[in-house]
């Protein structure tokens, strides 16, 4: 694999300092190091801030390579991430390479990962097209960003997913459960019925969990209240995938004795292409829906939020879209009776209008537990809390997630939430 050296533009192209020292109250940095956001770093003339130098790929300085006309030709995006090249690809890639799962904590499979200040290091791919020609689901903690010199496209039966689910198969995309997040709360303990945890909030609010005990029937007093749900943040100011639910309050102190989890956050990938990115297929961010205990473990418990949907974004000149893409959230977990309820929904991709099933409450006739709530879907966003109950209450929905545009976008019908276009 041709190893290349990538830097994020922030604002402009500069040979990086890896240990990031942070830079004095005035802005002081030693030796010939200049202060860029808060760290010193070396510029690429070794400090005077003049951009007449450029780093080759074996990091040393190439006085004159780059110029004003280099500089544009080797800086990919025009949005949250711009990504420089000191050497350009000049081979194509196809995507998956050998597995149809990418780990981004390896980053053997990443050409590059780069620092990201203030947010999570990036896994960058590049080539001079990127092809998405089968199904790529991507894990890991840091977010993927795919960049093009010419083209990126989805064909019509690729996939790239970076979607949180649980239950079966249970994985969290690249970049989930970001520590961005304006964090959901838990929902509250107690031995009467134990509240539902809240929806993990992104583009749109989290649901507030639904709460239990409300006859008080048993110690604290009062009813256990459900847990809130995340707060939105429409405008982040770094790449970070979706937000984690809040758990299910449990009904007594036993460790085997349990609330619901809480599902985990979509995950987050950029697209970034010099000329035209074109998606035919699918790609898919969506939250996974919130948990339960099973069987007597999860009595009375509170049943888990769904996590929000991720963040995609799509920067290039072109940007065609014909198939999905989708970022919608998971929904809540079911409160527990005698036995814990059912899960909830994962966010919903191929079905990318749809809300995710809510968990149910179980049931002890004549009355049940809380229900979740539905997940979210572009236009849906409504009735996103947890049922409340004299036993245990439901998890809220996780919110949507964030979908950005930077360019001419045509098509677009089948897009969950609606595309941010800057």
């Amino acid at each position: 694999m041709t190893r290349l050296w990538v830097l994020l533009l922030v604002p402009a192209c500069f040979r990086p300092s890896y240990e990031h020292t942070a830079c004095g109250p005035a802005g002081e940095c030693p030796g010939a190091l200049m202060c860029v956001q808060g760290f010193c770093e070396l510029g690429a003339d070794g400090g005077t801030g003049d951009l007449d130098g450029a780093l080759a790929s074996d990091g040393s300085i190439q006085d004159g390579a780059v110029d004003g006309s280099n500089d544009a030709q080797s800086c990919f995006g025009v949005g949250l991430v711009n990504v420089c090249l000191a050497t350009l690809p000049d081979h194509p890639v196809s995507l998956p390479r050998v597995s149809g799962t990418l780990d981004t904590t390896q980053a053997a499979n990443c050409d590059l990962v780069v620092a990201q200040q203030a947010g999570p290091s990036l896994c960058v791919i590049v080539g001079t097209s990127v092809t998405v020609s089968g199904s790529l689901v991507a894990i890991g903690p840091r977010p993927l960003v795919l960049v093009a010199t010419d083209t990126v496209t989805v064909i019509g039966s690729g996939t790239l997913d970076v979607s949180s689910v649980g239950g079966t198969g249970a994985r969290r995309g690249a970049g989930g459960n970001a520590s961005e997040c304006f964090p959901s709360s838990n929902g509250a303990n107690d031995s009467g019925g134990a509240g539902g945890g809240g929806g993990g909030g992104f583009g749109t609010t989290g649901g507030q969990g639904g709460s239990g005990d409300l006859d008080d029937s048993n110690q604290p007093v009062g009813p256990a209240f459900g847990g809130a749900g995340g707060e939105p943040q429409s405008t982040p100011i770094v790449l970070h995938g979706g937000c984690s639910g809040g758990a299910g309050g449990s009904a007594n102190t036993d460790p085997r004795n349990r609330g619901g989890p809480g599902g985990d956050g979509g995950g987050v990938v950029y697209l970034i292409a010099g000329n035209r990115i074109a998606i035919d297929g699918n790609v898919f961010a969506s939250g996974a829906g919130g948990g339960v205990t099973s069987g007597t473990d999860g009595r009375l418990e509170g049943g888990g939020g769904g996590g929000s949907g991720g963040m995609i974004g799509l920067d290039a000149p072109m940007i065609q879209v014909a198939g999905r893409v989708v970022a919608n959230g998971g929904a809540g977990g079911g409160g527990g009776a005698n036995v814990g309820g059912t899960p909830g929904g994962n966010g919903t991709t191929v079905q990318w209008n749809l809300r995710a099933a809510a968990g149910v409450g179980a049931q002890v006739l004549p009355t049940s537990a809380g229900n979740g709530a539905e997940g979210t879907a572009v236009g849906a966003t409504a009735n996103i809390d947890g049922v409340s109950t004299n036993l245990g209450g439901g998890g809220g929905a996780g919110g949507l997630g964030l979908i950005f545009t930077y360019g001419t976008l045509s098509g677009g019908s089948m897009m969950s939430p609606a595309p941010v276009q800057r």
